[in-house]
């Protein structure tokens, strides 16, 4: 079932009106923690330190089902490249403040600030991995 709405199917899934869904661990997170419905797997290629005792998916035998979270910082084609070292610099002092990785580590994301050509890297092989579980479903690109 389609939903435009992540906090409501989590909703839903406490409810029993769904079985599964696959979800950012920080959406679900105060629902887990009050025992309304269990994470089977996590979908990184570590363990969340959030919850060790919890698999990967490959881990649960579904290596298939790996997808790395991404977040980062996007800017025009053309900044400065001055201008994008130190935003870049800025943005992995602050996460390297244990505060900040406390508080992202409990929502089950694993801090771990690369530079530009790492986050581009991720980017493509998530493309091609995207594309290639298109190909098998049939599902071909908007144009």
């Amino acid at each position: 079932m389609p939903y435009r709405n992540t906090v409501q199917a989590a909703n839903d899934l406490a409810e029993g009106r769904i079985q599964m869904m696959l979800v950012a661990y920080a959406i679900v997170r105060p629902l887990v923690q009050a025992g309304k419905f269990k994470v089977l797997a996590f979908t990184a290629s570590q363990r969340a330190a959030a919850m060790p005792e919890v698999p990967t998916a490959a881990e649960a035998g579904v290596p298939d089902l790996t997808l790395e979270g991404l977040a980062g910082v996007f800017g025009p084609r053309n900044l400065d490249a001055r201008a994008r070292e130190r935003i870049a610099a800025d943005i992995t002092e602050v996460l390297r403040d244990p505060v900040i990785v406390e508080r992202l580590t409990a929502t089950g994301q694993v801090v771990n600030p690369g530079n530009a050509a790492e986050f581009n890297a991720a980017i493509e092989a998530q493309k091609a991995q995207a594309a290639e579980t298109g190909k098998l479903l049939g599902i071909t690109a908007a144009q």
